[in-house]
């Protein structure tokens, strides 16, 4: 392991393993500035594949939707045809 790391995006220092705790230095990828600009990267990639889950929900949902519309329909009508069958055999 090396003793200086270094900011993965733009280089800079970031943490020594003589001058700072063992497991910050382990765990530290980005300086301050790198490290908000990855966390709203990555925040609005999460939005953007929530909201396309979203569209396929809603997309899915909607065309069975239509499915019970044509089904429903189908079914009044096979109703409607049962009770004039059996109106006219009374």
């Amino acid at each position: 392991m090396t003793d200086i790391k270094y900011c993965k995006r733009c280089g800079t220092m970031i943490s020594d393993v003589n001058n700072t705790d063992w497991y910050r230095h382990i765990s530290v990828k980005y300086c301050p500035d790198c490290r908000r600009e990855s966390d709203r990267q990555k925040t609005a990639l999460r939005v953007y594949n929530l909201r396309q889950r979203k569209k396929q929900k809603d997309k899915f949902r909607d065309e069975q939707l239509e499915l019970l519309k044509v089904e429903n329909e189908l079914l009044r009508k096979r109703v409607l045809k049962l009770r004039e069958e059996t109106e006219s055999l009374q």
